[in-house]
Formats: structure tokens, C-alpha cells, sequence
């Protein structure tokens, strides 16, 4: 395996990249931005800020509603702009591609999403919003800045950072911990859908916390990709015939190299494995009891934790067609392991520009036996179930 490493080529700072179909690369997120208002009628966009978010967020805001914020750097879409709308987020922040959004940006949020607060005396009582995104140094730190001066100015304001890599070990990760991938997306499903429903901020946060400590993702992909900012710089490629399994959503090193490429079968029992085996003490990040791991009879399945929703995310530039052969792929995988698939969504939903790769993330159902565990109040597997089927209405959820 170091040996691999030590393979890698460095394609030369002068190298350019043309395959970035954008106008200034100073613009692209905005221009990516504004072109969502003109697909969805229910959209509004403040250039400046960066800042997307449902035009009827005063009227919804104000009528006894927690509201939502997802905020990362571009380059990842359609996340979060492509899921701002209604029974989903309430606004998203954006930074620049791969950059973190200022604490000026995020706090402008806040007070967008919120009828009262220092700087706004007037209207109802505010039910608070939620900030969320993934688990980042930049973002946590810029998330800690602005929700600090939004407190200290009377703004009710929760904040969860969601890391759900399994390639970062326990080990590896130390205090920082995971990476996040799109475990948050899995999660703010069913908190959003929550907040449309009138429930406390408490409540949605903590359903949040929830769902995320359940879930855990891993990728793959065949090789970093190219800012769109017509350069490459210290772009390291992976040796031909090559990919590497635990890739980050930025090209971060993964988990290990994998030369020859293994059949599509092999590849998904080994991401499968990362994600569900209880025996890893590194990487047993998803809650799995031991049970899950043997056939169970059906007379007995609704009191396991062996009930899952699996999500396959294309990475930018991997086609449905090929995410459908894994999630078959998948779902078999699991099924002989003792699992059941409740729910399959699949297409570009967390991506990495026009990566060649995809992830896997699975979220383990709460089992009868966990009800009124978790969350504060009872969240049980049909509750789950009906939290994530609850209809959007935003630009890229697929339902």
C-alpha cells in the first residue's frame, strides 16, 4: 500500500484544465446560484451573501415555524441549494468552491430566518433555526463566530455539525472526528420535515443528532478532480488502473489505494463491510447491534435494529445507470447479511464538482426498542419512515 502511495504523479502547476463548462471562476457559484431561482419559482437569491432561500421564508417564519440552515463551500452541489424549499431547508449559505462561508454570511442567515433578534425588534416570537454542516474545521469555526454574535443578539439558534465518514477511523480522527460527507442530507430529511410540522427547535435538533448518529458513508473514486479555476495545482493523480477507497468530498486522502480495480461485486462488499461491521472497534461508527449480522426471522424483525434506508450518491460525474448496478449490488450485500432496505434514493446529491466516483451511506432505523430512547420524545421506525417520505418541493430531491 505505500508503495502505491509513493506512485502518485503531480501533474505540473501549468497544466490547464478545460473541461469546466463556467464564464469567471470568481462567479461560478453565483451564476450556479441564480440559475436555480429561474428553475424553481420559489426561490430567491441574495448575491452578495450568497445566500438561497424559499421566498415565502417571511410568511413561514412567522407563523410558529423552526426554521433551517445548510451552509458549505460550492462545488458540492446540488447540495444545499438543490433542497432549499418547502418540507426541506429554509436557506443556504454558500462559500466559494471548497471554502467555508464567512461568519458575516452565516450570520446573515440567521437573521433572514428569523422574525426577531437584535437587529429585527418587531414581529412574533421567534421558534429558533437550526444551523447545520458537515463536519469541517473552516465551517465549524466560522458556524462558532456567527451563532456566538447571534445569541449575544437574541437570536434562538442551534448548531450540528454532522461527520459521517467511516474512512476516518477512530483513531485517525482523534478529537476533530469524521468527515462529513451527506449523512447531514440523510438527516436534515427528517428534521426539516419536522420544522414544517410546528415542532420546538429542541425537537428538531435533537432528531437531528438523532438521525446522524446513525449513519455512516464511505466512497470511492478514480481520482482527485480540478478546481475550475483553469489551473492545476499540486493536483496528485492516483496510479493507472487505480482508485481509492475513503476518498474525502475534496479529494482527501482515503482510506487505502486498490490496484487492480476490483469487479463492481468485490468493490461494494468491501464498502458495505466498512459501514456495517460491528467487529471494526475503529469504524463501527453506525450503532448496529450484533443480531443485525444473522438471518432473522420475520416474526422477530420489527424488535432489530436490521432495518435500513441506503442512499447511493454520485460524486458528479458517475451516471444513474451505474448507480443503479451498485444499489443492486448493495441491497443484495446487505440482504445477505441479515439486513432489510426500507428505502433506496440514488442520483447526484452531495457531489465533489465532476468527481469519477460515488458513496454509499446507510442509516439504521430506529428499532421498536429504542422508542422513547432517543430524541427526548418516542421517534420509532414508522415515525422515521414517515418523516423521510414526507413530499418536498425544492429543485434536486427525488422522491
Amino acid at each position: 500500500m505505500a508503495a502505491a502511495v509513493q506512485t502518485r504523479q503531480v501533474i505540473s502547476p501549468t497544466a490547464k484544465e478545460t473541461f469546466h463548462f463556467i464564464n469567471d471562476p470568481a462567479d461560478a457559484i453565483s451564476d450556479a446560484l441564480t440559475g436555480l431561482t429561474h428553475l424553481h419559482p420559489n426561490l430567491s437569491y441574495i448575491p452578495h451573501h450568497k445566500i438561497l432561500y424559499r421566498s415565502d421564508l417571511q410568511s413561514f417564519r412567522s407563523s410558529n415555524h423552526v426554521t433551517t440552515i445548510g451552509f458549505s463551500g460550492g462545488g458540492h452541489e446540488p447540495m444545499f441549494g438543490g433542497f432549499v424549499g418547502s418540507n426541506f431547508l429554509s436557506a443556504y449559505v454558500s462559500g466559494n468552491v471548497f471554502a467555508s462561508p464567512t461568519a458575516a454570511q452565516i450570520f446573515k442567515a440567521i437573521k433572514l430566518c428569523q422574525p426577531r433578534g437584535g437587529d429585527e425588534g418587531s414581529g412574533g416570537e421567534a421558534r429558533g433555526t437550526l444551523v447545520v454542516c458537515g463536519n469541517y474545521t473552516g465551517d465549524i469555526l466560522n458556524a462558532g463566530l456567527a451563532i456566538t454574535r447571534a445569541q449575544a443578539a437574541g437570536y434562538n439558534v442551534r448548531f450540528v455539525p454532522v461527520g459521517d465518514d467511516v474512512a476516518v477511523g477512530r483513531k485517525k480522527g482523534g478529537k476533530v472526528g469524521r468527515r462529513g460527507l451527506s449523512g447531514h442530507l440523510i438527516a436534515l430529511k427528517c428534521a426539516c420535515a419536522l420544522a414544517e410540522r410546528g415542532e420546538s427547535l429542541e425537537r428538531v435538533a435533537s432528531v437531528m443528532e438523532v438521525v446522524a448518529a446513525n449513519v455512516g458513508t464511505v466512497g470511492v473514486a478514480f481520482d482527485r478532480v480540478a478546481l475550475p479555476n483553469a489551473t492545476l495545482t499540486d493536483l496528485q493523480s492516483l496510479p493507472p488502473a487505480t482508485i481509492e477507497l475513503g476518498m474525502g468530498a475534496h479529494g482527501e486522502p482515503g482510506l487505502r489505494q486498490i490496484h487492480p480495480i476490483p469487479s463492481p461485486q468485490d468493490l461494494t462488499h468491501q464498502m458495505i463491510d466498512l459501514l456495517v461491521d460491528t467487529s471494526d472497534a475503529d469504524r463501527a461508527f453506525i450503532p448496529f447491534s450484533a443480531s443485525s449480522f444473522s438471518g432473522v426471522e420475520n416474526s422477530a424483525a420489527e424488535e432489530k435494529d436490521n432495518q435500513v434506508v441506503l442512499v447511493l450518491n454520485s460524486l458528479g460525474s458517475t451516471s444513474d445507470e451505474v448507480l443503479a448496478r451498485f444499489a443492486e449490488l448493495a441491497v443484495r450485500d446487505l440482504e445477505k447479511r441479515g439486513f432489510v432496505v426500507k428505502r433506496l434514493t440514488l442520483g447526484p446529491l452531495v457531489t465533489s464538482l465532476k468527481m469519477s466516483g460515488f458513496g454509499i451511506t446507510v442509516w439504521r432505523l430506529p428499532a421498536k426498542l429504542d422508542r422513547g430512547k432517543e430524541a427526548g420524545q418516542s421517534m420509532d421506525r414508522n415515525m422515521a419512515l414517515d418523516l423521510w417520505d414526507s413530499r418536498v418541493d425544492c429543485v434536486a430531491w427525488r422522491q
